[in-house]
């Protein structure tokens, strides 16, 4: 974003058990496993998420309260930043 009024952009997660663990490997194997393409979109959208951290014009801090893995760690990965609380395993 070029706005003027914005100055850090934060990704953060609720609750104390993790920033994200990734995507659902259960639902993927009932639900995408027979629908190829709309997994594909799905990546898509995935994939221009992690494109719009990466192009982004202001510094973006990944905010971890617990487990980053996966799709989470592909997100904390393309961040500027990465603070992590005292509590985060």
């Amino acid at each position: 974003s070029s706005d003027r009024e914005v100055e850090t952009v934060v990704f953060t997660a609720v609750g104390d058990k993790a920033f994200c663990t990734g995507g659902n490997t259960a639902e993927y194997s009932a639900y995408y496993s027979k629908r190829p393409n709309e997994y594909g979109e799905y990546m898509d959208l995935f994939n221009a998420m992690v494109d719009g951290i990466l192009n982004c014009k202001k510094p973006v801090i990944c905010r971890v309260n617990g487990m980053r893995v996966a799709g989470g760690q592909e997100i904390g990965m393309a961040t500027d930043l990465t603070i992590s609380s005292d509590m985060a395993i």
